[in-house]
Formats: structure tokens, C-alpha cells, sequence
């Protein structure tokens, strides 16, 4: 979640010789389209597909999730800003250097699809527990790897349920995997602030830039 505010916002409403109320009108509209903005820049630029994208499209799940957030009042302050809306965004959003250890949760192993367990936008056919898959067998490939081979079986048509193509490697088993940050909020926010200072100017308010 990425939010922003302006503070001193009781002040905003208090006499009409330091501000009128339509300029805090006006300044809670600026941050609802600022954040608006922000939403559609980091959508656009990191979550649309295919690669080099740094978040390529496959389900589109966390793209769909990133929304703007509604701009709320506390005393002092007004906020608004820009939330990812699902826990899968966490390993992937972070500041550079963040690094994220994820670990099966009641199973021994995770199992990562392989190209063949996948369409070709990147999206899973089938988990590897799931009747996609026949013929099914563990090998160690020379690197180590525990990785599940099998076919792909039929879901449809006269052949439903037969095992068909040819054996290919499906997943691979690790017990840990690490991910990097891809998308970082300070670089997102270093592209907004000049346009939010633009945007309070054009209202005839000056922010201090920190």
C-alpha cells in the first residue's frame, strides 16, 4: 500500500482569511486523481504483459487488485494513495533489496510449474495434484532438482481421461524458494511527486518538498 497526505487539513477549514473551503474541496480532488494516476502508471507499466514487464500479466489477479484508494479525513490530515489489495503482491512490491522467503504450508515440498504445466500466457493448467496430469513419475535432474514428469490427460472429447503427448517435466519441487522486490514504491512515488506538487500549485498550493 502506497499512501500519500497532506497534513495540517484542519487548517484547511478553519478561517477564510488561510483557506476556503473550496480549496479544501478542491485539494481532496487533487489527491483522488492523483491516486488515480499513480494506479494507472504502475498497472501500465509494471503489471502489463508479456515480459519485459516486470510483473508480466498471467492470471491478471494482482493488476485487477491494484486500485486506487478512496481519499479519507482525520484531524490534520487528509490521505489518499494507491493499494495492491492481495497478499500475493507482497514478495513482488517492496522496497529494492527486500527479499521474501516463501515455504509450503502443510505440504513438505512446493511445486513450481515447468513450461509445460503452463499455457502459452504463463497460466497454470493444472495443479500438479489435479487430473491434468497421468502417467506421473518423480526423476532428480543433474542439477539435483526433484522434478515431477508426466502427459497431459484429456478433459474432453472421446479420449477424456486418457493420458496423451508426450512424458515432460511439470514441476519442480523445492522446499524454499526466494523472491526479489520487482516493483518498488520509492521509484513509483519519485514519479509522482513532481506531479503532485504540479497539481496543489495549479489549486495556489505549495507543498514542501522533502
Amino acid at each position: 500500500m502506497i499512501r500519500g497526505k497532506v497534513e495540517g487539513a484542519d487548517k484547511l477549514v478553519g478561517t477564510v482569511q488561510k483557506m476556503s473551503r473550496k480549496v479544501f474541496s478542491e485539494t481532496k480532488k487533487v489527491l483522488k486523481a492523483e491516486a488515480v494516476l499513480m494506479t494507472s502508471h504502475t498497472r501500465k507499466t509494471y503489471m502489463s504483459g508479456p515480459r519485459p514487464y516486470l510483473l508480466a500479466v498471467r492470471t491478471g489477479n494482482l493488476r485487477a487488485q491494484t486500485k486506487p484508494l478512496p481519499v479519507t479525513e482525520r484531524p490534520g490530515v487528509i490521505e489518499s494513495g494507491m493499494g495492491f489489495g492481495t497478499t500475493y503482491a507482497r514478495p513482488h512490491v517492496g522496497p529494492k533489496g527486500q527479499v521474501t522467503t516463501i515455504k509450503p504450508v502443510n505440504r513438505k515440498y512446493l511445486t513450481i510449474p515447468l513450461p509445460a504445466a503452463m499455457t502459452k500466457a504463463g497460466v497454470l493448467r493444472g495443479a500438479a495434484q489435479s487430473g491434468m496430469w497421468g502417467e506421473t513419475f518423480f526423476a532428480r535432474s543433474k542439477k539435483g532438482n526433484l522434478i515431477l514428469f508426466g502427459k497431459r490427460v484429456a478433459q474432453k472429447g472421446a479420449h477424456a481421461g486418457e493420458a496423451r503427448g508426450d512424458v515432460v517435466p511439470l514441476f519442480v519441487l523445492k522446499k524454499q524458494v526466494k523472491i526479489k522486490s520487482r516493483v518498488h514504491p520509492e521509484v513509483i512515488l519519485a514519479w509522482e511527486k513532481p506531479r503532485m506538487i504540479a497539481a496543489f500549485r495549479q489549486i495556489g498550493i505549495r507543498l514542501k518538498e522533502a
